[in-house]
């Protein structure tokens, strides 16, 4: 099954500051070791910076939660992060 995981700003969110000032990096590691896994098919930040999302294949929607609550950026409050299951109708990701 196909998942959007939608980031929202968490309360350790530094305002007005863009991503890549927002010590991300562990985030960024847990969503490479995902594609290493075989699991993300896609993901990236919003450029408004405003949060970003994740397109995770996983088992069932307790395995999508349970990668959202171990990401360290949800952990450390920087982001909020919301699940929606997600069938993708036409393009690359019905494959």
């Amino acid at each position: 099954m196909k998942f959007v995981i939608h980031f929202t700003t968490g309360k350790a969110w530094k305002v007005g500051k863009p991503h890549w000032e927002q010590g991300l990096v562990p985030h960024r590691e847990y969503v490479r070791e995902a594609l290493a896994q075989g699991i993300l098919i896609a993901g990236g930040p919003f450029m408004d910076h405003t949060g970003g999302l994740i397109i995770l294949e996983v088992d069932c929607l307790e395995a999508a939660q349970q990668f959202a609550d171990n990401d360290p950026a949800v952990i450390e409050g920087k982001f909020e992060a919301t699940i929606y299951p997600w069938e993708p109708l036409e393009g690359i990701f019905n494959k």
